[in-house]
């Protein structure tokens, strides 16, 4: 990521690499951590259906047809100045810039899902599960498809971690797990040749939201799965 910063801020980096370049990476390297953690096959599902929306995209899903049991959606967040963000603050855009937006998103995505899980299954037979009533959060966690958020965010100082933090944190209420790994810069006036895990003074990363902590929760749940059969 270091050195794919370097070339965004040098110019070399295409519009198209900037937006999907990180975030492409991040998502298959998600997906091979998990599938060799746990032994299960996961993949990217088009047009799955919701209680609402019968064409939701998920990045990282178990089982790859079918009901979806579980998703993951993994997100690369910041991004160094460069030629074609002229107004830009000089340390880039930073990484809690699009996070609520990325939040509310993926809340209403896994609602819908877990709302429309029962209808799925009912549709094909199966016993479904209880709709939405009485304290959301708690019908959002006991419901179905599991759903976590892994991301990787690039913050530019102090205050932007925290506002990392607590989104991610806000974030934990309607989702099944969100997974962070905050970093920045050595210098943040240098240029990005070294990148360390964001640490400030008094600010720390509860274990909840640990990366490492939650591709583990992850990969034991998708480990106790029933291999679905092969079609």
């Amino acid at each position: 990521m270091s050195l794919f910063d370097a070339e965004v801020m040098a110019g070399r980096a295409s519009e198209g690499e900037r937006q999907n370049g990180k975030g492409d990476y991040f998502n298959d390297l998600v997906a091979f951590l998990l599938e060799n953690a746990s032994g299960q096959m996961v993949s990217t599902r088009r047009g799955v259906s919701g209680l609402i929306f019968p064409n939701h995209n998920l990045d990282v899903t178990y089982p790859n047809s079918g009901i979806a049991e579980l998703l993951v959606e993994a997100k690369m967040l910041g991004t160094p100045k460069h030629p074609g963000s002229g107004q830009a603050d000089p340390h880039g855009r930073h990484g809690s810039a699009d996070l609520l937006k990325r939040g509310k998103e993926l809340g209403f995505k896994a609602i819908d899902l877990k709302a429309g899980f029962s209808k799925v299954r009912q549709e094909v037979g199966e016993v479904g599960q209880s709709g939405p009533a009485g304290d959301l959060e708690t019908w959002s966690h006991a419901s179905k498809p599991k759903t976590y958020f892994l991301m990787a965010v690039r913050v530019v100082n102090e205050a932007d971690y925290r506002s990392v933090i607590e989104t991610s944190a806000n974030m934990k209420k309607i989702l099944d797990g969100v997974g962070l790994f905050a970093y920045t810069n050595d210098h943040l006036d240098s240029s990005p040749k070294h990148y360390v895990e964001a640490k400030y003074k008094g600010t720390t990363l509860n274990t909840g939201l640990s990366l490492p902590d939650v591709l583990h929760q992850i990969s034991n749940v998708l480990a106790g799965f029933k291999t679905p059969p092969t079609p």
